[in-house]
């Protein structure tokens, strides 16, 4: 199975700017994301998709390739992603590049692994015909709820666990994306929320700092002690 990983990264945002090349652990967002990805051995292609000269430099520098810029109406805060995607795979068709699959890989996730790469491609590839989202658990159902007309809260029944969508990687097959076409079903890759999380906004990143340097200090601890 051919498998190509786009990986969207536009240069504006309202809500911050500059956000996929927000440095994290010293380097941008950008570059985990492109790390894992070609860390994990299982892509046949791996391509940032942006707007912006300055992102696809940094995606290169990576050892990721930028085939196009895609055009500034398809880089606003409303353009759909999916729209953006496209118009990189009909580039790459045009210049007859064809795969079986294609994963999506948002830089705002920088926490996911290569192994988050390789297991949920598996799971695909298990699973066939199908399409593969990364989650994170959310709460029990019973912490959950809503608020009534009236502003009181109304509790969900029942203790089953209940899991978010995270955004770390979207995997479908070509036909299925490309004609925006349902999948038979949905499998779901569990991602540890302390590696699910999605950079939003500047708190997010600050997280998300915390629990990347948690992490390297805690590699290192177990480092000396073996």
């Amino acid at each position: 199975m051919t498998v190509v990983a786009l990986i969207p990264a536009r240069a504006g945002s309202k809500r911050f700017p500059g956000k996929n090349l927000a440095l994290l652990g010293g380097r941008p967002l950008l570059a985990h994301t492109c790390e894992a990805a070609l860390a994990s051995g299982v892509l046949s292609a791996i391509y940032v998709n942006t707007d912006s000269r300055e992102i696809a430099d940094v995606a290169e520098r990576c050892g990721v390739a930028c085939p196009v810029l895609r055009p500034k109406h398809l880089a606003a805060d409303d353009s759909p992603t999916w729209n953006a995607n496209i118009f990189v795979l009909d580039f790459l068709a045009q210049r007859g590049e064809a795969y079986d699959a294609v994963m999506v890989l948002q830089p705002t996730s920088p926490l996911r692994t290569a192994a988050d790469i390789r297991s949920s491609l598996a799971l695909f590839e298990e699973h066939a015909p199908c399409s593969v989202v990364s989650v994170s658990l959310l709460a029990p159902r019973s912490w959950l709820g809503h608020l009534g007309p009236d502003g009181r809260f109304e509790r969900w029944h029942g203790d089953e666990p209940i899991y978010r969508l995270n955004g770390a990687i979207y995997i479908h097959r070509m036909d299925d994306y490309r004609h925006d076409r349902p999948p038979p079903k949905t499998m779901a890759h569990v991602m540890p929320p302390a590696r699910g999380v999605d950079i939003d906004q500047p708190e997010d990143l600050e997280y998300a700092e915390f629990l990347w340097q948690d992490g390297r200090a805690s590699a290192e601890t177990a480092a000396t002690a073996t």
